[in-house]
């Protein structure tokens, strides 16, 4: 008797736990991205943030924080080593004092296309990449494309000399710097989302971004012409701290990796799609673009390689051999 009361004692723990286990509270995972809600990436962290919900039972809620909303970029980095944030999907760039050798990726013209990018960023040198960040405390789950960055600048750019005495918005990116610099313009960095009000107070005299970035933050209501140069590639790259990283059980992990790849390889066949749409969509709103022969610019660029050989030479000889260029 005693034997038969102590097996369904068993049996009903064995049945609450299943079901408390069953109606756990999800756990919640915070990301933070500079776009706004209509910027590429809200879609991609939400179709990857519900891949994962369906693929892992529920387990885990993705909330996605647009526009700095969960901190910036610089800070959600910060934060992502030290632990004390979860995600950040940040701009390759500003990883360059985290991992020196992923400056390379700001050096202009790196790519022809963006399946040049993909390839590389998704095979060895990627591997690359990642394992120098790991090492300090920063996980990459996914890189994820943004468009090339072209010039918004207030009057026609066909030629680097058309760029002498304009000041352009950059990236804080020393490299970046150089090489609008480089072109004849006068470099200024700020933080993303104080482009629009420097512009209207003259503190800039235009900026440089995807087509998306004219688009999503309005920059055609402060310039009408746009260069299509396509001078520079930076992916977005979807970083988790480590300390949650770790707390993830392995079959969790590879859901969270297998997931990523998916939306990466979605949003490098939708930026193809975006980049037709989006001209089309600034030439509705009165914006005229240039076409520039790209030789002329290449040309004006070549001392910010010279200058960063010396520190980028390995990494550069690699993605030039992957990219059949070497």
């Amino acid at each position: 008797m005693k034997g038969k009361r102590l097996f369904g004692i068993v049996i009903l723990l064995c049945i609450l736990l299943a079901v408390s286990t069953a109606f756990a509270a999800p756990r919640v995972i915070k990301v933070g991205h500079s776009g706004n809600a209509q910027f590429p990436y809200q879609l991609y962290l939400e179709m990857w943030g519900k891949q994962i919900a369906e693929a892992t039972n529920n387990r885990y809620v993705l909330e996605v924080y647009h526009s700095d909303l969960y901190g910036k970029q610089n800070q959600l980095i910060e934060g992502c080593q030290l632990g004390t944030r979860d995600m950040v999907m940040a701009t390759g760039s500003l990883l360059t004092s985290y991992s020196p050798k992923i400056g390379v990726l700001n050096l202009p013209f790196l790519f022809n296309d963006s399946e040049e990018a993909y390839e590389v960023l998704h095979g060895p040198i990627g591997a690359e990449f990642a394992e120098s960040l790991a090492k300090r405390n920063l996980v990459v789950i996914g890189w994820f494309e943004s468009g090339f960055r072209h010039l918004f600048p207030p009057r026609p750019v066909n030629h680097p000399d058309d760029l002498k005495g304009m000041k352009l918005r950059v990236v804080n990116s020393a490299e970046m710097i150089d090489t609008i610099n480089a072109m004849g313009a006068s470099a200024v960095p700020m933080g993303f989302n104080d482009v629009y009000s420097a512009w209207q107070l003259g503190t800039i005299d235009g900026c440089e971004g995807t087509l998306t970035h004219m688009l999503t933050q309005k920059y055609y209501e402060l310039t009408k012409t746009a260069a299509l140069v396509g001078y520079m590639y930076m992916p977005g790259v979807l970083i988790m701290s480590n300390k949650l990283w770790s707390s993830i059980p392995s079959e969790d992990k590879a859901i969270f990796i297998e997931e990523a790849k998916k939306v990466s390889r979605f949003s490098y066949d939708n930026q193809r799609k975006l980049d037709d749409e989006e001209v089309k969509q600034c030439e509705a709103h009165g914006v005229v673009f240039t076409r520039p022969d790209k030789e002329p610019f290449r040309q004006a660029v070549a001392p910010v390689y010279e200058k960063y050989r010396e520190k980028y030479g390995e990494m550069l000889d690699k993605i030039l051999a992957a990219t059949g260029r070497k």
